[in-house]
């Protein structure tokens, strides 16, 4: 062969298939499943926002952009799991996964795809359109009590944004590396929603180091009070401990690998 012939592209070496694989998963959220997310998220997001914002006269308690913080620890983790626990149940009980591993894909880009593609599926309507809306409207209206609520710096805002990307994608690599050990729905939910609770519950200062409690939890308590990651945003404060941040990335980077490695045991 001429050293001039052009030469067929070689797959990646490591995770053959995966961008193909991810389009897919990502075209999945361009059609019904998308457009149901945009509606349930951006009721239950923006309806809050605004009665908390315009119609409560609460004197004390969450409100403005630090609702928006709690809003999202309420409904990220869980909308996680609950999507993630089908992302490899279900196409395997439907005999769709044998029919995608036939074809020239490795079965831990099979596993990297579904988690990306969930994980950016959540971030983009959950976090990033409903982070827009409420950019743009919320410091318009006038509340009913206290102070006009002031729009935060963008710089933190994306910060904000990314910490809770990065939950999210922890929540989802952990729901879908159970399901690839264990392959039913219910495990691998009650799991991802018993670490979800106590993340929220556990001590404050047994849990702040090494894992996302040191910035997003916060205390139950009354009167309430703002999660670090809220007092970061709205009120300029230091975000601290950054290490609980680091230790999240690095969990939600080992239980992909854990997923991508335990499925090629799951046998067809």
């Amino acid at each position: 062969m001429s050293p001039d012939a052009p030469t067929a592209r070689r797959p990646f070496p490591v995770l053959p298939g995966l961008g193909g694989l991810l389009r897919g998963e990502l075209t999945r959220w361009l059609g019904r499943r998308g457009l149901v997310h945009l509606i349930v998220w951006t009721i239950l997001i923006q309806s809050a926002l605004y009665v908390d914002t315009v119609q409560s006269d609460l004197a004390v308690g969450w409100r403005g952009f630090d609702m928006l913080v709690q809003l999202w620890w309420v409904l990220v983790p869980p909308a996680a799991i609950a999507i993630a626990q089908n992302a490899l149940v279900e196409e395997r009980h439907d005999d769709t996964a044998p029919w995608v591993l036939s074809k020239p894909v490795s079965r831990s880009a099979y596993v990297v795809a579904k988690i990306l593609g969930t994980t950016i599926g959540i971030v983009a309507i959950g976090l990033l359109l409903q982070a827009t809306l409420a950019y743009a409207w919320l410091p318009e209206v006038e509340p009913l009590t206290g102070l006009p609520i002031a729009r935060p710096e963008l710089s933190r805002y994306v910060v904000v944004i990314g910490v809770l990307a990065i939950v999210a994608l922890m929540f989802v690599a952990l729901t879908i590396a159970i399901t690839t050990l264990v392959p039913w729905r219910g495990p691998a939910a009650f799991i991802g929603l018993v670490v979800w609770i106590l993340a929220w519950t556990a001590p404050h200062e047994q849990i702040e180091r090494f894992t996302i409690g040191g910035v997003i939890v916060g205390e139950m308590e009354t009167p309430r009070q703002m999660k670090p990651l809220a007092e970061y945003l709205v009120f300029d404060t230091p975000l601290e401990p950054t290490s609980s941040i680091v230790w999240t990335a690095i969990a939600a980077i080992a239980f992909i690998a854990l997923g991508a490695l335990g499925y090629r045991r799951q046998q067809f």
